[in-house]
């Protein structure tokens, strides 16, 4: 499932930014769509902030916090080939790029790939986009 939605909205993402772009090259004379500009893409980054960085962040901790039987280790890390049961406690990373990795006996750590690792790029290149194109729409002489 992850797999085909990630066939099918990373085409459709670069399609909206290169629909965006030319809209706010050919746009450069009119504040009016250069400021629409920055609002659609400052919708994207908070949709994909939240749908690809902050949803899989947080369900893995809800998940990670359930108490009861079989809650140790926490299911975010019981992964294939990673040596679960020597997970002593988890941590959310925020940088480089935001992530949820379970922490070992030996102070070590590993990924669980919860969450995609375009998503931080993708989410810090839209803020960027629109930061530029509000700037420049704010800029702008005349009009």
């Amino acid at each position: 499932m992850e797999l085909f939605a990630s066939l099918l909205l990373a085409p459709a993402t670069w399609t909206a930014l290169l629909v965006l772009l030319v809209l706010a090259v050919g746009a450069a004379r009119d504040r009016r769509r250069l400021r629409v500009a920055a609002l659609v893409l400052s919708g994207a980054a908070v949709l994909v902030l939240s749908q690809s960085l902050l949803r899989p962040v947080v369900d893995g901790v809800t998940s990670a916090e359930e108490g009861g039987t079989a809650s140790a280790p926490p299911w975010p890390c019981r992964i294939d080939g990673k040596p679960a049961e020597q997970v002593v406690d988890y941590r959310v990373d925020l940088f480089p790029v935001v992530g949820f990795s379970c922490v070992l006996a030996d102070g070590s750590a590993y990924d669980t790939g919860r969450v995609p690792a375009r998503a931080t790029p993708l989410t810090a290149a839209l803020a960027v986009l629109a930061g530029g194109t509000l700037y420049a729409s704010r800029r702008r002489p005349g009009a």
